[in-house]
């Protein structure tokens, strides 16, 4: 937009000052607008490596269960047959899952794993009675204050 006025006797082109402010603030705006979508960006990326990285995790323990035998995978974790169901966690010392915690810690913020087998079968089984396990791995941690969980789960016959 631009004015034409006329000062003693020659015409000069330019924007009033109004406009010049107008126009800085449309600008600003878009400038504000499109850096903020930037940083949700940025988040959102930053989200998305979090919870490829807990889903790696969680498949390479899945994967290591499944080279053990059926009775190898819950008395690895500390069951006897005669249990009905079995928690372990990665920050317990001295457990299965205590080799992935480093990995976790460096990784995932306050994170940790814990896997959870139950015995599948007629009536309510336990180990030395299951036709099946259910195996399920849970992966949490702490992002951006909130938490966050991935959980990869199995029937093992």
């Amino acid at each position: 937009m631009t004015n034409m006025r006329r000062t003693g006797g020659r015409s000069e082109a330019g924007f009033s000052l109004v406009e010049v402010i107008v126009a800085i603030g449309v600008l600003a705006g878009v400038l504000i607008s499109v850096s903020s979508m930037f940083m949700l960006g940025g988040r959102q990326v930053k989200a998305g490596k979090t919870i490829t990285t807990a889903t790696a995790i969680c498949h390479d323990i899945m994967e290591t269960f499944e080279t053990m035998s059926f009775t190898a995978l819950y008395t690895n974790l500390g069951a006897s047959a005669t249990d009905t169901t079995i928690t372990v966690s990665s920050t317990t010392p001295s457990t299965f899952l205590t080799p992935w915690q480093a990995d976790i810690d460096g990784n995932l913020e306050g994170g940790s794993a814990s896997v959870t087998v139950t015995p599948l079968g007629p009536g309510t089984p336990n180990f030395g009675a299951a036709t099946a396990l259910r195996v399920r791995i849970t992966v949490s941690w702490s992002e951006l204050g909130r938490p966050q969980t991935v959980q990869m789960s199995t029937v093992r016959f």
